[in-house]
């Protein structure tokens, strides 16, 4: 049997919104303005860009054309005649879908046949009503104004198509793109995607996005070409898993490679924040694999770093940079962001804008900072009261308030912080951030540590690189009666987030372990090295001032408890076992039994 004629062609498929309601309505008028719009908008000016209809299906039409470029502004130029066409009164309102793709094509005669055929027919009942769609394979084809014109809306799902479409949308001036449901691909794995599609009755996905480029073989012979291009997939798989970040899929980043590229135009042209790029060189049996994160606005490196390696476990290698490179980025581009938002007027501030900007007060670990997170968290449940993030971080906010004597009313604030714990699990999309919030406040609040690590263990699920879940892993396996684990978690995190603004944190979590251990000189020198990272965060020198006590270093626990008297000068060992909700009876009569040796009064 002779092999099929084939060809790589573009095609245009259109069709009639409503057809079937139209022709009920007014048969004769609506096949009567078919004709017009077919013999006026359609038929004359198909010449001009070389298409020729190929097949025509009642109230729709399949057109080929040369290029891609030819096809998007034929297409472009028809529904902006039918828009004009429609503004005229008394006409009757006619909207056609239209999809444009790349098309593997079976040849025969005029006609074209094959599965691209009904991918092309798909796609367009996805199209916005007066509008376009394309996939990615036609976008990267573009350049300049046609490419910008084109609206990123994610991944569809294609009726009977079995994989997820990244998809563009246009439509003519005037008029609004509609929301587009995320696929279930989507939902299942929430980092992949093109550019995020817009959930009905949810607010702008607002979350950063990013692309790793290709990088490059710095090698004479080009013989790590491989190894390079698997370092950007690892890469780009681990950095999907970061539910704060949106990552170009990595089919549409690959069209970047070896190509010279400005990263500002990558702003443009892809509407990214933050660009990853890196390089491979071998020497021998040597890999050396170096990578920076770039600010597209101003150019600026925010992050570099440099993994080495054996050719001989190449895919240990990339698992380390894939893992260096997610945990750099997220308190680098978390930096960034708040920054970003500091920047912007007060009345365009959104809910992302100021759960941003309530982080580094929430961090602070002091009393007045952490009022002002509160206030920031409540402006933005006032404008989006579902907000996982501030849901999450106001109930974490609440659990520190209590934890660290300064709530009023201890009971009061408990009570909200676990109940806004509770909502933000009810509403929150599957999101490692909003997860590790809702375990440290079921973590510091409960004794039992079972639900808090059901809640980090599902963030750790979605992203092993988050350093802040990790930290929490280690204080609950420390209250777990699981110290030693605690103390490899909490070193992980530092690992993997070395310049994370809350790295004293861990620095505590690990003098917690130690106390929980019995080593209390351990104790003692990591929660001064916590107190060093972040002066003013009163509250640990009471860990400070119990294992220094219980470790026999009398004057560093009573210089302790002076610093804990002198911030609240009616701190009593009372009102301390008031606020400590997480340690079991016995690990809490050795707390308190440190901090009355260093001084600090009963009642």
């Amino acid at each position: 049997m002779a092999r099929p004629r084939r060809r790589l062609t573009v095609i245009a498929a259109l069709d009639m919104v409503g057809y079937s309601e139209l022709v009920q309505r007014d048969e004769l008028g609506t096949l009567r303005e078919m004709r017009l719009i077919f013999r006026n908008l359609v038929r004359p000016t198909l010449t001009r860009y070389g298409g020729h209809i190929i097949k025509l299906m009642g109230d729709g039409g399949l057109i080929e054309f040369p290029s891609v470029l030819d096809a998007v502004e034929w297409t472009m130029g028809f529904q902006i005649a039918m828009a004009e066409r429609n503004a005229e009164p008394d006409r009757l309102k006619i909207d056609v879908r239209a999809a444009i793709v790349l098309a593997d094509v079976i040849l025969s005669d005029d006609d074209r046949f094959g599965a691209a055929i009904g991918f092309a027919v798909r796609l367009q009942a996805a199209a916005p009503p007066g509008g376009i769609a394309i996939t990615h394979s036609v976008r990267w084809q573009l350049l300049g104004d046609p490419a910008s014109a084109f609206k990123p809306v994610g991944f569809l799902m294609l009726r009977s198509v079995p994989y997820p479409v990244e998809a563009w949308f246009w439509v003519p001036p005037g008029r609004t793109l509609p929301d587009v449901q995320p696929s279930q691909n989507q939902m299942l794995t929430p980092g992949v995607l093109a550019l995020p599609g817009l959930a009905a009755g949810k607010q702008e996905d607002q979350r950063p996005l990013v692309v790793v480029l290709p990088f490059d073989d710095l090698t004479a012979d080009s013989s790590a070409s491989e190894i390079a291009d698997g370092v950007v997939e690892e890469t780009t798989a681990t950095l999907s898993r970061v539910r704060t970040l949106r990552v170009i899929a990595r089919n549409s980043a690959f069209q970047y490679k070896g190509r010279p590229t400005d990263v500002r135009s990558l702003a443009r042209e892809l509407g990214v924040r933050y660009v990853i790029e890196g390089s491979v060189r071998r020497s021998g049996d040597k890999l050396r694999v170096t990578a920076q994160l770039i600010d597209t606005d101003s150019g600026a490196h925010l992050w570099s770093g440099r993994t080495d390696g054996a050719m001989s476990d190449v895919f240990t290698l990339q698992d380390d940079v894939a893992s260096q490179i997610a945990g750099a980025v997220h308190p680098a581009i978390r930096m960034a962001e708040i920054e970003r938002s500091r920047r912007k007027e007060a009345e365009g501030l959104r809910t992302h804008d100021l759960v941003l900007r309530a982080m580094p007060h929430f961090w602070a670990h002091r009393r007045e900072d952490n009022e002002i997170a509160l206030k920031l968290l409540d402006e933005a449940l006032a404008s989006d009261p579902r907000s996982g993030q501030a849901l999450g971080l106001k109930a974490w906010c609440l659990s520190q308030q209590v934890t660290y004597l300064w709530s009023a009313d201890i009971a009061a604030d408990k009570k909200l912080a676990l109940a806004l714990a509770e909502k933000a699990a009810e509403t929150s999309e599957a999101d490692p951030l909003v997860y590790t919030m809702i375990g440290a406040t079921l973590s510091i609040l409960n004794v039992d540590q079972s639900r808090a690590r059901v809640f980090i263990e599902r963030a750790l699920a979605l992203d092993s690189t988050f350093a802040w879940a990790w930290t929490r892993l280690g204080y609950i396996q420390a209250y777990s009666g699981e110290p030693r684990q605690g103390l490899d978690s909490l070193k992980r995190s530092i690992a993997l987030s070395p310049d994370d603004p809350i790295r004293f944190n861990a620095y505590a979590g690990i003098a917690t372990c130690h106390f929980m251990l019995g080593d209390y000189s351990d104790a003692t020198r990591f929660a001064q090295l916590a107190l060093d990272s972040r002066p003013g965060m009163i509250w640990a020198y009471r860990l400070l001032a119990t294992s220094a006590a219980l470790a026999g270093e009398q004057e560093t626990a009573e210089r302790a408890v002076a610093q804990l008297v002198k911030d609240s000068p009616g701190m009593t060992l009372e009102g301390v076992r008031r606020a400590v909700h997480n340690l079991d009876p016995t690990s809490l009569e050795r707390y308190m039994e440190g901090l009355r040796r260093a001084g600090l009064p009963e009642a």
